[in-house]
This record gives C-alpha cells, sequence and structure tokens, in this order.
C-alpha cells in the first residue's frame, strides 16, 4: 500500500466529506525550505490551516504564522507562559473549579517535545514522502470506523484523552506525535469559531506508522459492521475508483440473530395493601 492507494480505499469504504491531512514537522530549516509547496504569506490558526487542507489547500508554516497562541505552545513555536503552566490563566476565566484543576489539565497535555523549523499541512493524498500525523475530521460513524479499524490490529483503544481544548493542534497533532497511538477529539470552542468546523463533526489524529493498518482495518471489517446500505454505497465509490469490490459480502453481519423481540410473559401480582 502507498499513500495514494490508502487514500482512494479510505474514501471508497468511508463516505468522507473532507479529505484526509497530513502534516509533516520538519526540524532541519534547509530540508524545510527544499518542501515543494510553498510558506503562506499570513498568519493563520494551526486548526485552520488543518480545515483549509481537508478541502484541498497545501501550506507551509512557521512560528512566524501562527496566530493562535495555543497552537504555537502545542507545536513548540512559542514557550509556555507561567500563569498558563501554573493553572492560574485558565482558572483566571472560570474554565475549571480550581487552580489545581487547572494546573492538572496544563501538566497532562502532551506538547511537542522540539522547536521545529516549520510544518507543512496538506491533503494527505498530496504527499510523495511519508508525513508525521494523518488527521480526519468527520462525523461521529466515520470516525467509530476508524477506531473499529484500528481496534481490528491493536484492540481496545485505552488511551484516547481529550477535555475540550487544544482540540486540534494538541489532541489530534502533538498528543498522537509524541505517543504514537490514536487521538479523538470532541472539537473545542476556539476552533469551532477560528476554523468554522460543522456542528457535528468531530476528529481523530493517527500518527502515520498506523495509517495503513488503519485503512486496512477499514476494510477488514467492512462486512462485520457495515448494513447493506453502506456496502451498496461503498461498492459503487470503489466501482467509480477501478477497486476490487469481490470482498463486500451483503447479508452478513456481526450480530446477525443478537436481537430478540416478541411479547414476554408479566406475572401478575396482586398487593395486600391493595386488597386492604
Amino acid at each position: 500500500m502507498n499513500i495514494k492507494d490508502s487514500v482512494d480505499l479510505i474514501e471508497s469504504y468511508l463516505d468522507l466529506d473532507r479529505k484526509p491531512v497530513g502534516v509533516k514537522f520538519f526540524f532541519d530549516m534547509e530540508e524545510f525550505k527544499s518542501f515543494k509547496v510553498p510558506q503562506r504569506d499570513r498568519r493563520i490558526t494551526y486548526c485552520n490551516s488543518v480545515q483549509l487542507a481537508s478541502r484541498g489547500k497545501a501550506m507551509k508554516l512557521t512560528k512566524e504564522n501562527q496566530a493562535c497562541p495555543n497552537g504555537a505552545m502545542a507545536l513548540k513555536m512559542k514557550e509556555i507562559p507561567e500563569p498558563m503552566a501554573n493553572g492560574k490563566a485558565r482558572f483566571s476565566k472560570n474554565i475549571y473549579h480550581s487552580v489545581e484543576i487547572s494546573k492538572s489539565i496544563s501538566d497532562e497535555m502532551l506538547f511537542l517535545k522540539e522547536e521545529p523549523a516549520g510544518i507543512a499541512v496538506m491533503p494527505l493524498e498530496n504527499y510523495e514522502e511519508n508525513p508525521d500525523i494523518v488527521v480526519v475530521i468527520s462525523h461521529p460513524y466515520n470516525v467509530m470506523r476508524l477506531i473499529q479499524g484500528h481496534g481490528y490490529f491493536n484492540g481496545y483503544t485505552a488511551n484516547l484523552r481529550t477535555v475540550g481544548l487544544q482540540a486540534v493542534c494538541q489532541d489530534l497533532t502533538s498528543y498522537p506525535y509524541n505517543t504514537q497511538d490514536i487521538n479523538i477529539t470532541l472539537l473545542c470552542p476556539g476552533t469551532r469559531l477560528v476554523a468554522n468546523w460543522q456542528a457535528h463533526e468531530i476528529g481523530i489524529g493517527i500518527p502515520f506508522a498506523k495509517w495503513y493498518e488503519i485503512v486496512e482495518g477499514v476494510k477488514e471489517t467492512t462486512n462485520p459492521f457495515e448494513r447493506n446500505k453502506k456496502k451498496k454505497t461503498i461498492e459503487k465509490r470503489l466501482k467509480e475508483r477501478g477497486l476490487d469490490t469481490s470482498g463486500i459480502r451483503f447479508n452478513e453481519n456481526y450480530d446477525d440473530g443478537a436481537y430478540l423481540g416478541g411479547k414476554i410473559e408479566i406475572e401478575s401480582c396482586v398487593h395486600s395493601s391493595l386488597i386492604d
């Protein structure tokens, strides 16, 4: 499997409204400059760069491009100010009940440990070399399917962490980069404002090292998990891309015959209090 094949497959097996996005970190300035994508000439929040990439845009960014201080902190492009680190900043805005809880949030977020020279953010299909992270923003059904694809090879997803803040920069990027594990987010008020995500959308961040197996896992779990109606649309998308449809089997699901219906007998009882 290569990047193009993986995108063809995932866009066939899932009904995605947005393109999967690849994020690549450069820790050498010459390598960053030689990467053949233009650097954006104005500021942008990192999460909005992901949103634009999900619609087909490609760009490179440095710390000078960063429009959001929290996103820049997650990407190690800005130092963490002491009030943020010690919890006082978010506590002062009544985001958390106490300074201690606020500090615990700061302590548990995983940011990049080394400052990158720059980053590339663009549709995954545009990459000729492997990115570091794949970000998929979609409706919950598709995120469920990606988690099921991950579970096919990896078992139970035990390390999902989110708190409704720093959703795209930390939940979907720096956390998966540091842990080399998947993570989900319900997004946050900031990114929903500046990136204008749809109300139903959530996200999943995937280390590229796991991307191919997750795509394969989604494919392998199609027959047990997808119903006939969705299988027909999957089959149609596969045919449109000239891909093999022989693995799609209709009238077959993991829960066939599992659910019971019908009337039950209810034993009548007369309480003594009613007789009295």
